[in-house]
């Protein structure tokens, strides 16, 4: 009986706990900023490269939603969270997969607006990444684009319009994987 019980409890608690499991990985239902405010799981995603699975993405909300318009033009926090799975992604090629999501999403003039910003935000990947690690992006509007390795912060990168770049990343009309963006969308 004592089992059962246990074991019911374990199960009510794991899906507590955990919202959503993707190529191993499991995410929160919601987590807190910095200032306590409560930011909801909107959708995961997994970045696939050549049939290899890279990272799971995972973005959270103050409120769900699937429209990319409204949640660049949100005022609020967000966070998006990516949990590394490929055994070992190299610096370089993070980099230049960061730099195409940049340059593929943004005209010349904003580029050139953002390059100080967006260099800044390179050096915060100064080396390889490995399976089980994670990096956060936590957009707090007083301050900007707060980067996180393992938990760790790293830097915070200003700006309204630098945030909405970085999201387009993986949100705007040319994602860095269609699939990641719909299942970070809840579609």
């Amino acid at each position: 009986m004592k089992k059962a019980v246990l074991a019911t409890c374990l199960g009510l608690w794991c899906t507590l706990t955990a919202a959503a499991e993707l190529s191993g990985v499991f995410v929160e239902d919601e987590i807190k900023t910095g200032d306590g405010q409560t930011l909801v799981l909107n959708g995961i995603g997994l970045r696939e490269k050549l049939w290899v699975d890279v990272y799971v993405g995972a973005l959270y909300l103050p409120n769900r939603s699937s429209d990319v318009a409204e949640i660049l033009s949100r005022p609020g926090p967000w966070r998006v969270q990516l949990d590394f799975v490929y055994k070992e992604v190299d610096r370089d090629k993070l980099i230049e997969a960061w730099r195409e999501g940049f340059e593929k999403n943004q005209n010349s003039e904003t580029l050139k607006k953002l390059q100080a910003r967006i260099d800044q935000f390179y050096q915060y990947f100064d080396s390889s990444v490995v399976a089980k690690e994670q990096y956060a992006f936590d957009y707090r509007p007083d301050q900007g684009v707060r980067v996180s390795r393992n938990g760790k912060p790293l830097g915070t990168i200003p700006g309204e319009d630098f945030k909405n770049a970085l999201l387009e990343i993986w949100l705007g009309n040319h994602p860095a994987d269609k699939s990641l963006k719909k299942g970070m969308l809840g579609l």
